[in-house]
């Protein structure tokens, strides 16, 4: 046997051989480290012993099973610079073949240096083909103005660079408990005769949950023969079997880290395997860039959300109305819509006479009954004690039992009444008509509550 040992010695950074045991008709077994210089020794201590099984050591991680894969028995010279997490830095790493004295075992030599934080000169050292599409993907996502076309876009561009037939931009909604697809990008051609239930998504949320614990402390999940579909089998059958009847034969699935918390993850089905180093340093890369993004855009929404809330009641405001009146002045004359104006009537009475923490609570119920009635519309709080509520793409017939429902839960109210003016249209009238109308009805039925009851007017 070849005294890999020396191949170690001359070699001042941690260093060591790995051997990788070859299965009859491809893949690999077991991957052992069978000698390691005095650097490699210190750094890991007094579990290591040579000939130990590399996950006794370390924990075990696909991606660099397959690295030492393909350099052990492959042949391939392999470099990387990754995050790893269960050390909590950031490795550059190079695996070299070795000459093996063994038909049923590969070797390779395995140097790595460790930085607590990732450097860009490192990070610069990829593949140039594969920077100038993850370059070309984000010059493209933060240069758009729409958002979600970026995005497809990005997944585009690893499409085409891995010849993939199918790509996904998937987040967590926790409180929800659902996943949130940002992009699906497909060959409809190629998929066209696959079996598979398009009605049905096989990515759910509890599957979401259990990639986490399937990815564990490494970058990604990889599949690219049948060999790693066997083993991933082991770990999760259900999900497996899904990918079996949907003709995913490779796989590269890689997550959206923020701080320590997965919000999502990127991943590629159907690829060209023969680029698997490319499409996995690709979507890693592209990841990386990603997460920034999305959480900006998803922060900019929430922030863009909140400006539009009441927060007393909950429901949309003024600028969140003005917004939607604007959507309804360019659909005009192509969708029906109604309009009600709702006035809160006697609201200056109760602040008056009972404070306007009083007040408050009153136009919190208000807003609970309008919800209740108007809980597929738009619902706004435009000031103090009005309201409005637009539904669009409605009947006559529906918009106006609507507003019955409205009238008679107020009847059943003692401490809520409103003053309601209502107008609807197929379309022909224009926005500011529409709620001109509504509004001059509202004040009619306003006046006829005060005539009603003189003593709340205030």
């Amino acid at each position: 046997m070849k005294d890999y040992q020396k191949f170690t010695e001359y070699v001042e950074m941690p260093c060591c051989v790995i051997s990788v045991e070859k299965k009859a008709g491809g893949g690999y077994g077991e991957i052992r480290i069978i000698a390691a210089n005095r650097a490699y020794r210190e750094m890991m201590g007094s579990a290591y012993h040579d000939g130990m099984i590399y996950s006794e050591l370390v924990p075990q991680d696909n991606k660099f099973e397959d690295y030492c894969y393909r350099a052990a028995v492959l042949g391939q010279k392999m470099h990387a610079y990754v995050e790893t997490k269960a050390l909590g830095a950031w490795t550059d790493q190079t695996l070299i073949p070795l000459e093996s004295d063994s038909d049923d075992m590969g070797y390779c030599q395995f140097i790595f240096e460790f930085t607590e934080m990732p450097e860009a000169d490192r990070m610069a050292d990829i593949n140039v083909v594969t920077a100038e599409k993850v370059i070309e993907a984000c010059i493209k996502l933060m240069g758009s103005d729409d958002f979600k076309s970026a995005l497809d876009e990005t997944v585009d561009v690893i499409m085409d660079g891995s010849n993939a037939k199918g790509g996904r931009i998937m987040l967590l909604d926790h409180n929800l408990k659902r996943p949130v697809i940002l992009s699906d990008r497909s060959d409809a051609a190629y998929w066209a005769d696959k079996i598979i239930d398009k009605s049905h998504d096989v990515i759910t949320y509890e599957l979401l949950c259990r990639w986490e614990s399937l990815i564990g402390v490494s970058n990604s999940v990889i599949v690219k023969d049948e060999h790693d579909m066997a083993e991933l089998e082991k770990l999760d059958p259900e999900w497996v079997s899904s990918m079996r009847r949907g003709g995913v034969t490779s796989l590269v699935l890689v997550p959206l880290r923020r701080d320590n918390s997965i919000i999502g993850y990127l991943y590629v089905v159907n690829f060209d395997v023969t680029k698997i180093v490319e499409v996995k340093e690709m979507t890693e890369l592209m990841a990386f860039f990603l997460t920034s993004e999305i959480v900006n855009y998803l922060l900019v929404n929430k922030l863009d959300h909140i400006s539009k809330i009441d927060a007393l009641t909950g429901i949309n405001n003024r600028r969140a109305m003005i917004e939607r009146m604007k959507d309804l002045t360019v659909a005009c004359g192509t969708v029906p819509f109604g309009v009600v104006n709702i006035d809160l009537n006697g609201l200056k009475t109760v602040n008056d006479l009972q404070g306007h923490e009083a007040g408050d609570r009153l136009l919190i119920q208000a807003g609970e009954i309008l919800r209740k009635v108007f809980y597929d519309d738009d619902l706004f709080r435009t000031g103090g004690d009005e309201f409005v509520v637009i539904t669009s793409d409605i009947s006559r017939e529906t918009f106006e039992r609507k507003v019955e429902r409205l009238r008679r839960d107020v009847l059943k109210n003692s401490q809520v009444s409103f003053a309601i003016g209502t107008f609807w249209t197929d379309g022909s009238v224009d926005v500011t008509t529409a709620f001109r109308n509504a509004d001059e009805r509202m004040y009619a039925d306003k006046q006829l509550f005060y005539e009603i009851h003189p003593e709340l007017r205030r």
